[in-house]
C-alpha cells in the first residue's frame, strides 16, 4: 500500500493506447508480482492512457476507483509515447521507477530482477529482449537492424533500446524530458548526463490481444532521431564546432576554386563569364558564411537555454569535503570527485 505521508518504494508506470482487452489480466498480474515481492515494498501504479479510443480510460476509471494504488493519467488525444513517458516520470514519487508496456508482452515477473540490479551500484537497469515473440521481417529484424545503427551511433552497448520494461533510480530522472519520439532513446539521453546503466535479460511474451501500434514506418524517425541524439551527445554545448566546421571547410573549398579561376583567366584565357566555377565557388563561400553564422547563433542559444532555466551543462554526482565555505560555494579541504 501507499502510505500517505511518505513515498513509496516503487513507482510503476505503463503507457496505455487502445488496450482494452489486454489492460484488466495486466493489472491483476501487476498487483500480484507486487503484493508478493521480497521485503512487501510500497508501490503506486500509474497508467497514462495516450488518448485511447476503445475503451481504455473507461476500464482505467474503473479500475481507479478499487484500486487505492492506482493513479491514471488521461490525454485529451493521442501524442505518442514518449509524452506518456514523460508524464509518468513527472508524477512519479516513488524512490524506484519501473516502466513496462500494458499489451502483457513485457513479464511482470521480471521487475524484481530489475531492482536487484539496481542495488548493485547502478541508475538504469534496462531489460534486453534476447528472444523475442514477434514477426521477424517486420519487428524483429527491423528492430535488430535499428539497435545495431543505435549502438554505432551513440557508442552504448545496451542492445534493446526499444525494451519498455527499465528501472531508475528516480533521482536520474529529475532533468530528463522526452520530446518528439525519444523514447527510443532514453539509456543514450541519460548516458550523457553520467548515469550508470545495465541490461539484462529479460522474458518477452506473446500477444494475447490487440495489435501492436508499431510498424516499418518509425525506421525513418529512427534514422533522423538518431540525427538529433549524435548532435546533443557530441556537440550540445559546443555546436560551433559543427555549423563552423562545416562553414570554414565550405569557405576554404569556394575560395580554392575561385583562385583556380583566376589562374585560368591569367594562364589560360577562360573568361569569368563563360566559367561556371566562379559561380560554384563564390556560392560555396556565401553557403560557408552562413554556416558560420549559424554556429555563433547556436552558441547564443545554448547559453540562453542553460542559463534562463538555471541549468548547468555538467552533473555532479557527489561532493565529499571535511570543510565547505557556504558563502561563495567554494570547497575547502580534500575533495573526491
Amino acid at each position: 500500500m501507499v502510505g500517505n505521508s511518505s513515498p513509496p518504494d516503487l513507482s510503476i508506470l505503463f503507457p496505455v493506447f487502445n488496450e482494452q482487452a489486454n489492460l484488466p489480466a495486466f493489472i491483476e498480474e501487476l498487483r500480484r508480482v507486487l503484493e508478493t515481492m521480497q521485503g512487501h515494498p510500497s508501490y503506486e501504479m500509474i497508467a497514462v492512457d495516450d488518448g485511447s479510443t476503445d475503451g481504455s480510460a473507461e476500464i482505467l476509471r474503473g479500475l481507479a476507483a478499487q484500486i487505492p494504488e492506482l493513479t491514471v493519467i488521461l490525454f485529451r488525444r493521442n501524442t505518442g509515447q514518449a509524452a506518456a513517458f514523460d508524464a509518468g516520470f513527472q508524477h512519479a514519487s516513488g524512490k524506484i521507477v519501473v516502466t513496462l508496456d500494458a499489451d502483457l508482452q513485457n513479464d511482470p515477473r521480471d521487475i524484481p530482477k530489475l531492482i536487484a540490479c539496481l542495488d548493485e551500484g547502478y541508475d538504469v537497469v534496462s531489460g534486453w529482449r534476447k528472444v523475442r515473440e514477434d514477426g521477424y521481417l517486420l519487428r524483429d529484424l527491423p528492430s535488430r537492424l535499428a539497435n545495431a545503427l543505435t549502438r554505432l551511433v551513440t557508442r552504448s552497448h545496451i542492445h534493446d533500446q526499444g525494451c519498455s520494461l527499465k528501472a531508475y533510480r528516480r533521482e536520474i530522472l529529475t532533468d530528463l524530458r522526452l520530446y518528439g519520439e525519444m523514447h527510443r532513446f532514453i539509456c543514450p539521453i541519460l548516458d550523457m548526463q553520467g548515469a550508470r546503466i545495465t541490461e539484462i535479460p529479460v522474458r518477452h511474451r506473446p500477444r494475447r490481444a490487440g495489435h501492436s501500434k508499431y510498424g516499418l514506418n518509425r525506421t525513418f524517425k529512427v534514422f533522423l532521431d538518431l540525427i538529433h541524439i549524435w548532435f546533443l551527445k557530441n556537440y550540445q554545448t559546443k555546436p560551433i564546432y559543427v555549423f563552423g566546421g562545416l562553414g570554414c571547410t565550405s569557405i576554404a573549398v569556394g575560395s580554392l576554386i575561385c583562385l583556380y579561376t583566376f589562374y585560368e583567366k591569367i594562364a589560360l584565357g577562360i573568361y569569368v563569364h563563360r566559367n561556371p566555377l566562379l559561380l560554384i565557388g563564390i556560392s560555396l563561400g556565401m553557403v560557408g558564411l552562413q554556416f558560420v553564422c549559424a554556429g555563433i547563433l547556436a552558441e547564443i542559444l545554448v547559453r540562453t537555454y542553460f542559463e534562463s532555466q538555471g541549468k548547468s551543462s555538467y552533473r555532479i554526482a557527489e561532493i565529499i569535503s571535511s570543510n565547505r565555505f557556504i558563502g561563495n560555494s567554494l570547497l575547502r579541504g580534500p575533495v573526491e570527485k
